[in-house]
C-alpha cells in the first residue's frame, strides 16, 4: 500500500506543481466568464442602442404607434414635417423614417444603413399590422373590446403526468439551460482528464521508463497507483471550484451582474435529487472514460500514437455531447430511451430526459446502477489490459491493433 500512495503521491506533486495544470482548471471557468460577460454586455447594448425614427403619419396613427411602447425602437414625436424629418436623416439625427398614408395602403420605411443601430423593421411590421388591423376593424364596426376579444392570444396551461416531477415547476427552458450546462461542464471535465491518463500512462512505456520502474513495483500496484493520483487530481480541482464558486458568490453577491443573474430564484427551482443523479452520472462516466483511454493506452508502442489513442476515447465522448441536444425536443426516441441507460452515454442523455420531465427518479438511479456495474467492469479491464501489455511493443497503432484482432488477423 505504501508503494502505490507513493506512486499516487508522485502523480499528484507533478500535475499540481505544472502551471499547465492550473490553466486547464481556469480555462472552462474563463470561458463560462467571457460568455456570461458577453452575453450581458450585449443586453445592456441593445437596450442602449435604441435607433430612433420618425413617423409620419395622421397623429392618432402616430399616438397609437408611441402608445405601444415599443422596446427596440425610439420614437421622436416632435418631429412630424417629411422634409425635416429627410434632412435629420441626412445629417444622421435619426436612423430611419416611417411613413403611412390615412388608410394604411402604403406603407414605407427609409432608413441609414450606415447607422450603427439596429434595424427595427421587423418589429415595425408587427406593431403597425396590429395598427391596421384594428383600423379595419373599425370600419367594419366593431368595438376596441370586441376586437380585443378577438386577437386575444389563447393560452395553454401545460400539466405533465410523470409520477415524479425533476423541477419544481414545468420550465422547458430552464430545463434545457440547466441539462446543457450539466453536458457541457462534463465534456470539459473528461476530455482533461482523458489527455492527463494517456501522458501517465503511455509516456513511460513508450520511453521505455517502465522496465526500471517496475523492477520496484509491481505492474498492478503501479497502474492503482497512477489512477489513485488521478483520482487526487480530480478531487483537489472540485475543491478549487468549490472555493472558487464560494469566494465569488460571498465577493460579488451585491454587485448588479449576480443579481441580474438570478441564482437563487433559478436554483430554488431545481430538485436535489436531480442535481445527485446528474453528479453520479459524471462521476460514473469520468471512471468509465478515463479506464477506456488507460485500457487504449495502455496498447501504446511509442509516445506518438498516444494522442491517437486519447483522440479516439474524446470521439466516443462527443457521441453523448451531441445527442444531448437531440434529445432536448425529442426525449422520447427510441434510441434516446436506449441510450438514456447505457454506460458511456447516459451522463449526457439521462440528465435531459429527467429535465424535461420525460422520466421519473427511478429511471435516473437505475442508468446510475448500471453507470456503476460498467465502470466496476471497466476499471477490471483497463487494469488486465495494462498489466498484460505493459512490456509488450508493437509496430501497430492501438486502433489498427484491436480491429486486426476484432477481425481476428495476425
Amino acid at each position: 500500500m505504501a508503494k502505490i500512495l507513493t506512486v499516487a503521491t508522485m502523480v499528484f506533486k507533478k500535475r499540481v506543481l505544472s502551471p499547465a495544470y492550473y490553466w486547464m482548471i481556469i480555462s472552462p471557468l474563463l470561458l463560462m466568464l467571457v460568455g456570461a460577460g458577453l452575453s450581458w454586455y450585449m443586453v445592456k447594448q441593445s437596450a442602449h442602442n435604441q435607433p430612433t425614427i420618425a413617423v409620419i403619419a395622421k397623429p392618432a396613427i402616430r399616438d397609437a404607434l408611441v402608445a405601444q411602447h415599443p422596446t427596440t425602437y425610439k420614437i421622436k414625436q416632435k418631429l412630424t414635417s417629411k422634409q425635416q424629418a429627410t434632412n435629420y436623416l441626412n445629417d444622421g439625427v435619426i436612423d430611419g423614417i416611417l411613413t403611412i398614408n390615412g388608410d394604411f395602403s402604403k406603407i414605407s420605411y427609409r432608413h441609414d444603413a450606415s447607422s450603427k443601430r439596429g434595424n427595427p423593421l421587423s418589429s415595425l411590421t408587427n406593431n403597425v399590422t396590429a395598427l391596421r388591423s384594428q383600423f379595419y376593424a373599425s370600419q367594419l364596426g366593431l368595438t376596441p373590446t370586441q376586437w380585443a376579444s378577438l386577437t386575444k392570444q389563447a393560452t395553454i396551461r401545460e400539466e405533465t403526468i410523470n409520477l415524479k416531477s425533476t423541477l419544481n415547476i414545468n420550465s422547458s427552458e430552464l430545463a434545457q439551460t440547466l441539462s446543457e450546462a450539466i453536458v457541457i461542464l462534463a465534456f470539459f471535465f473528461l476530455t482533461s482528464y482523458i489527455s492527463i491518463v494517456g501522458a501517465e500512462l503511455g509516456s513511460e512505456k513508450g520511453n521505455h521508463l517502465i522496465e526500471g520502474l517496475l523492477a520496484a513495483i509491481s505492474a498492478k500496484k503501479h497502474y492503482t497507483g497512477k489512477m489513485l493520483g488521478i483520482c487526487f487530481l480530480i478531487l483537489f480541482q472540485v475543491l478549487l471550484y468549490a472555493i472558487l464558486g464560494l469566494a465569488g458568490l460571498l465577493f460579488l453577491r451585491h454587485s448588479s451582474f449576480v443579481k441580474s443573474l438570478h441564482l437563487t430564484d433559478y436554483l430554488s427551482k431545481i430538485d436535489p435529487q436531480y442535481l445527485l443523479i446528474s453528479l453520479a452520472l459524471t462521476i460514473l462516466s469520468l471512471v468509465l472514460y478515463i479506464s477506456l483511454a488507460a485500457c487504449l493506452v495502455s496498447l501504446v508502442s511509442r509516445t506518438e500514437d498516444i494522442g491517437q489513442a486519447t483522440a479516439g476515447v474524446t470521439s466516443i465522448l462527443l457521441i453523448p455531447y451531441f445527442i444531448s441536444f437531440l434529445a432536448q425536443s425529442n426525449p422520447n426516441l427510441l434510441a434516446i430511451k436506449v441510450l438514456s441507460y447505457l454506460p458511456f452515454m447516459s451522463q449526457g442523455v439521462m440528465p435531459v430526459r429527467l429535465a424535461q420531465g420525460a422520466v421519473s427518479y427511478p429511471a435516473g438511479y437505475t442508468a446510475i446502477a448500471i453507470s456503476l456495474v460498467g465502470a466496476v467492469l471497466m476499471s477490471w479491464l483497463a487494469q488486465r489490459t495494462y498489466v498484460n501489455n505493459i512490456f509488450t511493443y508493437r509496430s501497430e497503432t492501438p486502433l489498427k491493433y484491436l480491429t486486426n484482432k476484432l477481425l481476428r488477423r495476425n
